[in-house]
């Protein structure tokens, strides 16, 4: 992540809410799986996704408006089937879950 990503000068200085990441939809999945997520207000966000051993597989970025969102995950942006752990970081902080892929 760059310092650049998360240009703070058109982040409002306040906010209410924190970043909270949704139970992604199917899970488990086989082809393609939707992860929802929350935002406090309009953000860049950062996903990245780890596998068991934690090594980075995939990361994802775009902005996304205050509330309720969500990115669209593929069978092939993981490397098998198995577990994998995503993490969303935003200016606002960071949250993570777990999912499946079959």
């Amino acid at each position: 992540m760059t310092a650049a990503f998360f240009d703070a000068s058109n982040i409002p200085q306040k906010f209410e809410g924190n970043v909270e990441i949704l139970q992604n939809s199917p899970n488990p999945f086989i082809e393609m799986t939707l992860l929802w997520f929350k935002l406090p207000a309009t953000a860049n966000v950062l996903l990245r996704i780890f596998d068991a051993v934690g090594k980075e597989v995939t990361a994802k970025t775009g902005l996304y408006q205050s509330g309720e969102n969500h990115m669209l995950l593929h069978r092939a942006d993981l490397q098998e089937p198995g577990f994998y752990t995503c993490r969303l970081e935003t200016p606002f902080g960071t949250a993570s879950r777990k999912l499946m892929m079959y």
